[in-house]
């Protein structure tokens, strides 16, 4: 299970963005970040999701150190099934849907970093 997440609907966008590209995604999941939320508020959304499923979750934040990564962070510890990655972007996530790894989809979205 994938779980995107960040400030305002930035996950949603970003899945929004992908299905346009790659079609419907079932294993995809969002968590939005808005104003008038916590911490704690974005722990209980990710376990919320984490309890529905078996599976290992990757959860993928817009930015280091920011509240959704934090929090993220906070959920990993009480489950090993958890990974957590930040710098959320839809080249990264194009690369994953495509069947690349995630280390190589990592790999790929730093490399598409570039002025033009």
């Amino acid at each position: 299970m994938i779980i995107l997440c960040g400030h305002g609907k930035y996950g949603e966008s970003i899945k929004n963005s992908l299905e346009m590209i790659t079609g419907k995604q079932t294993n995809i999941y969002t968590v939005d970040f808005t104003e008038d939320m916590s911490v704690i508020d974005l722990i209980n959304q990710y376990n919320e999701r984490i309890t529905v499923t078996k599976e290992d979750i990757s959860i993928y934040c817009d930015i280091p150190g920011g509240s959704p990564a934090n929090a993220a962070l906070l959920t990993k510890k009480n489950s090993s099934s958890v990974r957590v990655f930040t710098g959320l972007n839809l080249s990264m996530m194009l690369s994953l849907v495509m069947g690349e790894s995630i280390e190589s989809s990592l790999t790929e979205a730093k490399e598409s970093i570039k002025e033009l």
